[in-house]
């Protein structure tokens, strides 16, 4: 009974490791992703701005 304990809790403590790794990495790529959105949408104001301001 010990050893299947043991193993189990090895078990769980690996998932539980490389799971909460991958939701961080997860949560990082989404935030990176909102960011180079944003971004571009700023890029794109600022050209239109600067297209109607300057006419070129």
């Amino acid at each position: 009974m010990l050893a299947v304990s043991k193993a189990f809790s090895e078990t769980f403590g690996l998932i539980a490791t490389f799971g909460g790794i991958g939701v961080v990495v997860n949560v990082i790529l989404v935030y990176v992703a909102i960011q180079v959105r944003g971004e571009h949408q700023q890029n794109e104001r600022y050209r239109a701005e600067r297209q109607r301001r300057f006419g070129s």
